[in-house]
């Protein structure tokens, strides 16, 4: 018997009772009772009190104590918190870059107009503990048809444990790629790393620490693992926000920009371990951003060569952004500087100076125009050791 029906049992109980109590007074004024309807609500009573006694209700509770207990239930329930819809517990966003640009290689000079990202992202928080997140990528001339960027349920309450568990497609926290650049840091081509992983996470104040593995594409079985830890402090008011950050990982090869650069990845002959380090100071105005990521020995020869002999790829970037406002629109400024080592197999500039200028036009929406000059490695090296010039204007908008 569920708790609303016994609600009504008692009321109806109830006013039984006060139909016997006005009965006895009206006799009491001497006016005819209607016997037959009177031993009629007594039989109801007892078809009742029949009733109650195959219930869960117990027998030695007074009805007054019984409506109290179900009165105290229903305040209850009317306490706790009610589920949200659906509309409520389900976000969407959307993101979109155009890009423009004009390049002075030496291979000669180029115009292009692409839509160099859409992001379509689905959130859902299914309950306290359990969020699910997939996300929809598409890059002209580079994934085409769209394809599934990141897959991930995520089981965290942070209010109640500083411990999470995240299972899924994703990108694993190896380097950390802050840039104000419209193009991405080298660090990132070289340690960028998208893969099916178990991730277990601990945050504690302004520290974390992030555990994770998974199957790789030059692996036979889980055989990767990689660590990520640090301390973070967000700016706010004016007051000193800073990032210092580590992270390892057992297997470079598996990275988005080695892994098809491998030439036997079924068959690596050596498994090379790569750092990360990275740094960040905001104060006002002003934000700092420091990287270094790299492989801390060489491939075999087989695996990945570079001017004859084992590559150990490695990059760094440097960059500087002062943020101001004009016409009341937030704008900054920024110049970078941007290194590699050995990583001519990457495609990548020995050197790379940027400077970029922003502006954010409209709530959530951007524009951003960035110059890169490009040095190549030099012909004993095996590069071209020629320069490029790139300019790119990137139109953004999230929602």
């Amino acid at each position: 018997m569920t708790t609303q029906p016994r609600i009504h049992q008692m009321r109806k109980i109830a006013g039984i009772f006060l139909c016997l109590f006005a009965a006895s007074v009206v006799a009491d004024d001497n006016t005819p009772l209607d016997i037959e309807r009177l031993r009629q609500e007594i039989l109801n009573l007892k078809h009742k009190i029949e009733r109650l006694e195959k219930s869960r209700i117990p027998l030695n509770r007074t009805l007054e104590q019984e409506i109290q207990a179900q009165d105290e239930f229903v305040s209850d329930a009317v306490r706790q918190e009610p589920v949200a819809p659906w509309s409520e517990r389900v976000r969407l966003n959307a993101l979109v870059e155009a890009e423009a640009s004009y390049s002075d290689t030496p291979e000669g000079t180029d115009t292009d107009l692409v839509v160099s990202a859409v992001e379509l992202g689905v959130d859902a928080q299914l309950n306290d503990w359990m969020n699910g997140h997939v996300l929809v990528l598409y890059e002209q001339d580079a994934t085409d048809p769209p394809e599934i960027d990141e897959a991930i349920i995520t089981i965290a309450n942070l209010e109640h444990s500083p411990w999470s568990l995240a299972l899924g497609l994703q990108y694993v926290p190896f380097g950390n790629y802050d840039s104000h650049m419209v193009s991405d840091p080298l660090t990132l081509e070289i340690g960028e790393t998208r893969v099916t992983a178990a991730q277990l996470g601990f945050v504690k104040g302004e520290f974390h620490a992030l555990l994770y593995s998974f199957k790789g594409d030059t692996d036979d079985g889980i055989r990767s693992v990689g660590i990520n830890f640090g301390i973070s402090r967000e700016a706010r008011g004016g007051s000193l926000g800073y990032t210092l950050e580590a992270s390892w990982i057992n297997n470079l090869a598996n990275s988005n920009g080695l892994r098809d650069l491998i030439k036997h990845p079924g068959h690596l002959e050596k498994q090379v371990d790569s750092l990360g380090i990275a740094a960040s100071l905001s104060l006002k105005h002003w934000k700092f951003i420091g990287e270094y990521l790299g492989a801390v020995s060489d491939f075999d020869a087989l695996d990945l060569s570079f001017n004859g002999h084992g590559a150990r790829p490695q990059a760094s970037n440097l960059e500087g952004a002062y943020h101001f406002y004009l016409f009341d629109k937030d704008v900054f400024a920024a110049l970078a500087w941007q290194h590699s080592w050995e990583a001519l197999a990457l495609e990548l500039p020995e050197d790379r100076y940027l400077a970029t200028l922003g502006m954010e036009i409209h709530p959530n929406v951007s524009l951003a125009l960035e110059y890169a000059y490009d040095q190549d490695y030099s012909p004993s090296a095996g590069g071209s050791g020629k320069n490029s010039n790139i300019f790119t204007l990137q139109l953004a908008a999230s929602f």
